[in-house]
């Protein structure tokens, strides 16, 4: 989010040889900078324990036990280097979306699974315990990745490596914009921490509802959200560069829109299957019905919210290209102030839901200030066509709630024969729930689906 602005910046004002000599220049610099924060970090981990017995008198809940503190602090200290390859990783994306190359760098994030989805069979071969296999995993996927990127990058770029020439003016400038940045970011992880602090007053086993609900909804926004919000980042740096304010609008219509277009389906698939999803995914062994019934209701809750997940996503990314990271900071840190209060409040009361509900509000409360904070340095984003566009979004995904409804209807009585028949009927309502969205889509002419239709070649230009 920092490097793209003034890397873009660089490679239109000063060449390709300037730009490359400043890609080398944060090259160094990052890797120097994650390599004494990976040290750092593992020697700082024995203080966690301390931290959690701090914490306690606020999150009304106990530390686990010693041993399993022990535990913990060692797999965070195994795991936490691997910071340094998915760092170096993500800043070589920078460069390589400046010039436009998007296909690597959404490919290579997915690499990371492939070890680690090996690595849960590594204790079948060798006496290691699944944690530390998980560990290896880890640690193979982001080398692995770190190798992908750094070859395409090599080869797109002619050569990037490490050099002496560190002092340049835009890897200051880059620097100075990184710092808001990280603090904003680091804002979402702290929520994320603060939401673990209070999950340890909750009663055992509930802990992982929420847990197994955010990694089902991180799926369609990791897909979507990011990957439609980090490629639109180039092109609103452009627009700011050459102040086209009215381009840029755009662009962020656009985004937003195409974001919501791939994250709508799945909100409905996530809230209205919610049950047979994780039942399916992950109903075995201790993880019981009762935790899936939890689970589930914590899915719904969390898909409320994923639109405003998605559109925070988008929306940083103007404030990213003007240089302005100081604001999603702000907004970001008042989000995380109001999510620790909501907990405090909610969590006592509801138990889990709180603290799955305390995220949502955060979050939506987030994307509108963004939002109208937004509007009003370059006009307002979401204008009267934009209103008629949401519109049919609505009317194309109320007929996939009626198609869903109607599927469950003719399919109630048979799911309940077993586990594989729970896959067939989501598989069957996610299959025709998908084809009821593109026609009726394509029959309002919504423009995300038609330029879809059009790339894969299904309709000609006389058609269109």
């Amino acid at each position: 989010a920092s490097f793209v602005p003034v890397l873009s910046e660089c490679e239109k004002k000063d060449g390709l040889e300037k730009f490359k000599e400043l890609t080398n220049a944060l090259f160094t610099i990052m890797t120097i900078i994650l390599l004494l924060i990976s040290i750092i970090g593992v020697l700082a981990m024995p203080l966690i324990p301390h931290i959690l017995e701090g914490v306690r008198f606020f999150t009304r809940g106990l530390p686990k036990s010693e041993e399993q503190m022990r535990y913990a602090v060692l797999i965070l200290q195994l795991t936490f280097p691997y910071l340094f390859w998915i760092g170096i990783a993500v800043f070589l994306m920078a460069p390589l979306f400046v010039q436009g190359n998007y296909k690597i760098p959404a490919i290579a994030p997915a690499l990371l699974n492939i070890p680690w989805i090996l690595s849960i069979f590594l204790p079948n071969f060798i006496n290691i315990d699944i944690s530390i296999s998980l560990v290896i995993g880890v640690w193979l996927g982001g080398i692995l990745q770190f190798l992908i990127l750094y070859l395409y990058a090599k080869e797109s770029l002619g050569s990037i490596r490490l050099t002496t020439k560190i002092n340049h003016p835009g890897a200051k400038k880059a620097f100075f914009l990184l710092l808001p940045v990280i603090l904003g970011q680091a804002a979402g992880e702290i929520n994320k921490l603060v939401d673990s602090f209070f999950s340890y007053s909750l009663p055992e086993g509930t802990v992982s509802a929420p847990f197994y609900a955010n990694r089902l909804i991180q799926l369609p926004l990791a897909i979507f959200g990011t990957a439609i919000s980090v490629s639109i980042l180039p092109e609103l740096t452009r627009y700011t560069v050459g102040n086209e304010k009215e381009k840029m609008r755009k662009a962020l219509i656009e985004g937003l829109f195409q974001t919501w277009f791939m994250i709508l389906p799945a909100m409905v698939l996530l809230s209205l299957l919610s049950e047979p999803i994780v039942k399916v995914l992950f109903q075995r062994g201790e993880f019981t019905s009762a935790l899936t019934q939890k689970t589930a209701n914590a899915v719904i809750i969390y898909s409320i919210g994923i639109i405003g997940f998605s559109g925070v996503k988008v929306l940083v990314q103007g404030f990213y290209a003007m240089n302005q990271t100081s604001i999603p900071v702000a907004t970001s840190s008042f989000s995380m102030l109001l999510n620790v209060f909501l907990n405090a409040i909610l969590v006592g009361k509801l138990g889990y839901i709180g603290l799955v509900l305390s995220t949502t509000i955060s979050f939506w409360v987030n994307f509108f200030l963004l939002y109208l904070l937004l509007s009003n340095k370059i006009g307002v984003i979401l204008d009267k066509f934009s209103v008629i566009q949401l519109l049919k979004y609505i009317i194309a995904i109320s007929f996939v709630i009626l198609s869903f409804i109607f599927v469950n209807l003719f399919t109630n009585e048979i799911r309940k024969s077993g586990i594989l028949f729970e896959f067939v009927y989501i598989a069957v309502a996610g299959g025709i729930g998908g084809v009821v969205y593109i026609a009726i889509a394509h029959l309002l002419k919504i423009k995300e689906i038609t330029q879809i239709i059009k790339s894969l070649g299904i309709i000609t230009k006389s058609q269109s």
